[in-house]
């Protein structure tokens, strides 16, 4: 819940460079959110109940795509967007559906046949995205972050990582600890990022930066997995609002570029606080509306309270 209210946030704050175009290099994040974006989803996936794949690919369509197809709607009425049919499937502005919608079909067969052997899975996925790069990566530049195809490759590890986690037992550390590697592990990932920037020849090693990325996502996973956390979370207001945001991840996505503006630049900091509360609503409204869907096309009767619960 918490990891998946940190992607929400990190994953908006990269994207909204319109909103403070003079501290463009205060724009980051996005790497992190997306780690822990797939982190999550490869968790929540071996955490679930398993049955035959096409029932189990079915949930993960009725999750994703009613929430696609409203938006498609909404967006072209209101945004005047221009969808295609394909678009609805291949969905061109947002990179990470196709993408994980592969990744299911791969991590079913994964959960299914190859459950007691993960680390020798993720050791291949790794060694796999390593040669790839070869013939995918620009070496030049330092773009490995960037909307690249290669992002399409490696968040494949993101997702194992999420699963290993999974299934195993860990001792609790505490969160000194576990905050301490994971602040250490994103300095590193950071230092080599602004390595990368400042000669082309050090791009050639920009695959290095998977390691403290890798890292940072877990030892962010082992801090907010400590009895201390948790009952920060058991506080009511706070909680509540991390659950919300928390499940409201895929709309959140979807719904923040048609929002971002520069026309509240004037008062800035306070327009990147009014773009995310808007874009918290606007992403609720859009959950609402598949939920409504979803409804219209199933043989259950409507259950309004369903409609608005998130």
């Amino acid at each position: 819940m918490l990891l998946k209210f940190i992607a929400a946030f990190l994953i908006t704050y990269s994207h909204m460079g319109i909103l403070f175009p003079k501290y463009g290099s205060l724009v980051t994040g996005g790497a992190i959110g997306d780690g822990l974006f797939f982190f999550c989803s490869g968790f929540t996936l071996f955490m679930g109940r398993q049955d035959g794949f096409p029932n189990w690919y079915k949930r993960r369509i009725n999750r994703i795509y009613p929430t696609i197809i409203m938006w498609a709607l909404v967006s072209a009425v209101i945004f005047n967007w221009n969808w295609q049919i394909t678009d609805l499937i291949t969905t061109p502005k947002y990179w990470f559906i196709p993408c994980i919608m592969a990744y299911y079909v791969i991590f079913y067969f994964i959960r299914t046949y190859l459950l007691k052997y993960l680390n020798q899975v993720f050791g291949i996925a790794f060694l796999l995205v390593a040669i790839s790069s070869f013939w995918v990566l620009d070496f030049n530049h330092s773009v490995m972050y960037a909307a690249v195809p290669f992002m399409r490759i490696y968040y494949f590890l993101f997702m194992m990582l999420g699963a290993m986690v999974a299934i195993r037992k860990y001792k609790v550390v505490s969160p000194l600890k576990s905050g301490g590697y994971a602040l250490v592990s994103l300095i590193t990932y950071y230092v080599l990022m602004g390595i990368y920037k400042i000669d082309p020849f050090f791009c050639k090693f920009q695959l290095i930066s998977l390691i403290p990325l890798l890292s940072s996502i877990y030892w962010i996973y082992r801090f907010c997995d400590t009895p201390q956390i948790y009952k920060i979370l058991e506080y009511k207001s706070g909680g509540k609002f991390i659950y919300f945001i928390s499940t409201l991840t895929l709309e959140i996505y979807m719904v923040q570029y048609a929002i971002f503006t520069d026309k509240l630049n004037n008062i800035f900091p306070l327009n990147i606080i009014i773009i995310y509360i808007i874009i918290f609503i606007a992403a609720y409204l859009l959950k609402c509306t598949a939920h409504l869907f979803s409804q219209v096309f199933s043989n259950e009767p409507f259950n309004n309270k369903n409609i608005y619960q998130v």
